[in-house]
C-alpha cells in the first residue's frame, strides 16, 4: 500500500493540550518533529489541517500558523479561520 500524503491536526495531536495555544507559545511533543521527518524521508507529503476560530477573533493570524507549520516541515496547511456556526466550506468535519 502506498501512502502519498498525511493530514495532521495540531492541537492535541502534534502537541499542546487540545485547546488553543498561540503559535509563539505552542510546543510540539518531543517526537512530533521526528515523526514528520520520517514521513518526509519516505516521500510522503505532510499537511497540517485545523479549525482555528481564534483567527476570526483577532487572537492570531493565518500567517502565524503558516509560519509555525513551515517550521515543523509541513508541505502546506489548510486552516479554517471561521467559527463552527459559520457558513463556510472549509470547517472540518463537514457533514
Amino acid at each position: 500500500m502506498n501512502i502519498d500524503a498525511v493530514f495532521v491536526d495540531r492541537d492535541g495531536t502534534i502537541g499542546g493540550t487540545g485547546h488553543f495555544i498561540h503559535p509563539k507559545d505552542f510546543s510540539p511533543y518531543s517526537f512530533s518533529r521526528d515523526a514528520i521527518q520520517m514521513l518526509k524521508d519516505d516521500s510522503i507529503k505532510t499537511f497540517a489541517c485545523m479549525n482555528q476560530h481564534r483567527i476570526s477573533k483577532g487572537e492570531a493570524t493565518l500567517a502565524d500558523f503558516y509560519k509555525e507549520f513551515q517550521s515543523y516541515g509541513f508541505d502546506d496547511a489548510f486552516i479554517c479561520p471561521h467559527g463552527s456556526d459559520g457558513d463556510c466550506h472549509c470547517h472540518k468535519p463537514k457533514n
